[in-house]
């Protein structure tokens, strides 16, 4: 990460102004996006400075960073204590993640990792506008403190839900709903796509022999799929933080949280 984000004004190839900005990484020149004149890029090394501090403030360090998409997307990680969740170890970061592409802003949010099957899934939680905006590098810690904090009880929170997971069954609607919402994958038509159908039902098999019938089976083999089953371009942060397998994972989690509720609501309906 060190290296600095610089704006160029961008013109035609006969030399006509196009009211945009090009944003380049300053050591390999590298072209990051396309934005407009006042943007401003919040550089690595100010957020490196600004984390540091926060993090020490409440009892984290800095354990991981990177790029994603050459450099459009930076992140930084601050290890949380791991958690067994049915029979397996999850280790799990908050992540905080910086965009250079002028389509977003620093956001916070949670990298979980299934020990030794290294499934990888990435959850934010909303970008800090006021982040970008804030006037001095005190007025940024604060932010970050607090955030900070947001991002930790989140954390527990999709703990608590893992942990619901791994106490529910599966049942085949769901499946079927997971594969078309994920995957665009409908199990009815069985000449469709047989061979990723195929894959990622393996998966969820694979998943079920570690972790019983259970939807953190479920969950699991739709990340295991998404991390190990798929040709992906760039680097494995590029998939599950950005990619298809950060689309698909996300999805899955929302179908399956949606499910969890209607559950719930047939069990103990809302206005019982």
């Amino acid at each position: 990460l060190n290296w600095d984000v610089n704006k160029e004004e961008l013109v035609s190839i006969t030399g006509k102004k196009t009211g945009s900005m090009g944003v380049f990484r300053s050591d390999n020149d590298k072209w990051l996006g396309t934005t407009s004149p006042v943007y401003n890029p919040y550089q690595n090394k100010e957020l490196v400075v600004t984390l540091v501090e926060a993090s020490t403030n409440i009892g984290l360090e800095i354990t991981d960073g990177g790029i994603i998409k050459s450099g459009k997307k930076i992140y930084l990680q601050m290890q949380l204590p791991d958690e067994s969740i049915g029979n397996s170890v999850v280790k799990s970061s908050i992540t905080a993640l910086n965009s250079h592409n002028g389509q977003g802003s620093v956001a916070f949010g949670s990298t979980n990792e299934v020990a030794k099957r290294q499934n990888m899934f990435y959850k934010t939680y909303h970008e800090i506008q006021k982040f970008r905006h804030s006037s001095s590098v005190y007025d940024k810690i604060k932010i970050a403190v607090s955030e900070l904090k947001n991002a930790i009880e989140s954390d527990k929170k999709l703990m608590q839900t893992f942990k619901i997971m791994a106490s529910m069954p599966i049942k085949d609607e769901l499946v079927h709903k997971i594969l078309k919402k994920a995957f665009l994958i409908d199990l009815n038509e069985k000449d469709k796509k047989r061979d990723r159908r195929d894959v990622i039902l393996a998966a969820i098999e694979e998943e079920k022999s570690l972790e019983g019938n259970t939807i953190w089976a479920l969950f699991n083999g739709v990340t295991g799929y998404t991390n190990h089953g798929i040709k992906f371009k760039g680097s494995k942060e590029d998939n599950y933080m950005a990619g298809a397998g950060y689309a698909a994972n996300l999805s899955a989690f929302n179908t399956i949280m949606s499910w969890i509720e209607e559950e719930t609501h047939k069990v103990a309906p809302i206005n019982a």
